[in-house]
Order: structure tokens, then sequence, then C-alpha cells
């Protein structure tokens, strides 16, 4: 009776914590996986890996959270969103050779009504899509 409870108490205090948590964070999906060739068509990749995997976006910092990206460093909130504007994540990072620099960008449609709002990823010609709760 008492690990039951115990198991009880855990459950609990986790969905609280989870509910507390969710206004400060984005669950996202990818749903899509493409990039741009060199003619400039986009090629939408079938059999990509990236889809359906999910990662979390912290809102205030920018962080992301998940395999789905490569390690992204030194995030930009240029927009936290709102009902009239998406949310907006800036990277930069020099090149190795420090002639170029690398810039990837996330774009969430906060003004969106309902639940799920859907996202754009992109990393020079890679773009990611899905949606974000």
């Amino acid at each position: 009776m008492n690990y039951l409870f115990t198991l009880l108490s855990l459950v609990t205090a986790l969905t609280s914590l989870q509910l507390t948590a969710a206004p400060n964070m984005y669950q996202c999906q990818v749903m899509s996986d493409a990039y741009i060739k060199e003619g400039g068509v986009l090629d939408i990749l079938r059999d990509s890996p990236r889809v359906g995997q999910k990662f979390t976006v912290v809102k205030n910092t920018g962080e992301v959270i998940g395999d789905i990206m490569d390690p992204l460093k030194n995030p930009k909130v240029i927009a936290l969103g709102s009902e009239k504007n998406s949310y907006k994540v800036l990277w930069e990072q020099k090149a190795a050779d420090k002639k170029g620099a690398f810039v990837d960008y996330l774009n969430i449609d906060e003004f969106i009504k309902g639940k799920k709002k859907p996202f754009g990823f992109f990393s020079g010609s890679l773009l990611l899509t899905g949606f974000c709760e």
C-alpha cells in the first residue's frame, strides 16, 4: 500500500511539473525534411530518419534539446512570439577558416490558433518543418 501511495505521489508531482514547464517550452515534432537542390528546387526526403523525431525548445533562451539537429550554440531569441507574431531564434557560427559564417533559423508560428503551431527550421539548404505544442 505504501508503494502504491509513493507511486501515485510521484506521478502527480511529475504531471504538475510538466504542466508548469509547458508554457516555457515548445515540444516539437518533425513532419518533413527537405533541402534545396542545385537548380533551386526543393527536394523532400521521403525516407528521412528525422521525420517523426521530437525536440524541445526553451522559449526564453532558444536552447534546443534533442538529437534532431547538430549542436547549436549561442542562440539569439529575436521574437518571443505573440497573437500576431512568430517565435524566432537565430544562431550564428563562424566558419572554421573565419572567413565565412553559418546561420540557422527557427520560426514557430505562435499566432496560429490551437495547440499545434507550425515551425520551419532552416540550416543552409536544409529545411525541416513540423509542429510545436
